[in-house]
């Protein structure tokens, strides 16, 4: 094995889908992602489906992908439907959602499947250009760890595992998506400021959610992915609404 293998078996390959039924639009973005795995050295694996029911298939028998950029008008299985598989009855969160479309004005349809990113076509070089650097500033696996200390051991757990944050008194519990709670002695200003605003939202004096697990933001409280409700308290409400507004909605131009 030559250095340049071992370099790209040691690198992170991104594994990501287009599912469009235009064939030629899916090149176009295919070769977009190639322009951009040249110019920034990363290592980018590409998946073309055709229909909404050829990624279902796919997605029943393989590992999930890292992202997926999703046209909203499929035949068949639209993008919504496949989202709301993807999010609903499949339960994946790895997979970020990148709509596609030609039309504006799917906010509230598109909402409950907590996309990344939408995009109004035509697509040229430089949006899927921000739309990976964006992927990869939030959801890198390699470089976003949240850090603790439990005892002398220092530990570390990737973001994008982490469900929410529950403080009882001076213990921290770190409640993953994978149903496993850890537990630290610290306090939750200093969990805050680890952790991405664009990202987490602080939703009372005792939990921090990762916005990506929430199903339902409500007036009072929060529907996770999981069925659990956590409560938004009076002081948090109007600056939970806030973020939503100046940083999870308008950041996602839904």
């Amino acid at each position: 094995m030559d250095h340049f293998e071992r370099e790209i078996q040691e690198s992170i390959v991104y594994r990501i889908g287009i599912c469009d039924d235009d064939g030629a639009f899916c090149e176009q973005v295919e070769g977009y992602l190639a322009v951009y795995a040249r110019k920034t050295g990363t290592v980018i694996v590409t998946e073309i489906f055709l229909s909404g029911e050829a990624y279902l298939e796919f997605m029943e028998k393989e590992p999930p992908l890292d992202l997926l950029f999703l046209d909203i008008k499929l035949g068949g299985a639209d993008g919504v439907s496949v989202g709301q598989k993807l999010r609903q009855d499949i339960l994946n969160e790895v997979t970020q959602i990148v709509y596609m479309s030609s039309e504006q004005g799917y906010a509230m349809s598109l909402f409950q499947n907590r996309p990344m990113d939408f995009l109004l076509k035509p697509v040229d070089q430089d949006t899927v250009d921000r739309v990976m650097q964006e992927y990869r500033r939030v959801y890198d696996r390699q470089n976003h760890f949240f850090e603790f200390q439990i005892g002398r051991a220092e530990h570390r757990i990737s973001f994008g595992t982490i469900l929410y944050f529950q403080c009882e008194g001076k213990k921290i519990h770190i409640v993953t998506c994978d149903g496993q709670r850890r537990q630290f002695y610290g306090s939750m200003k200093k969990v805050e400021e680890q952790l991405d605003r664009n990202v987490f939202c602080v939703i009372h004096k005792s939990y921090i959610v990762n916005a990506a697990y929430v199903s339902e933001f409500r007036t009072y409280e929060v529907i996770m992915v999981t069925g659990e409700t956590l409560p938004i308290s009076q002081p948090m409400r109007k600056k939970v609404q806030k973020w939503l507004l100046e940083v999870y909605i308008i950041k996602r131009r839904l």
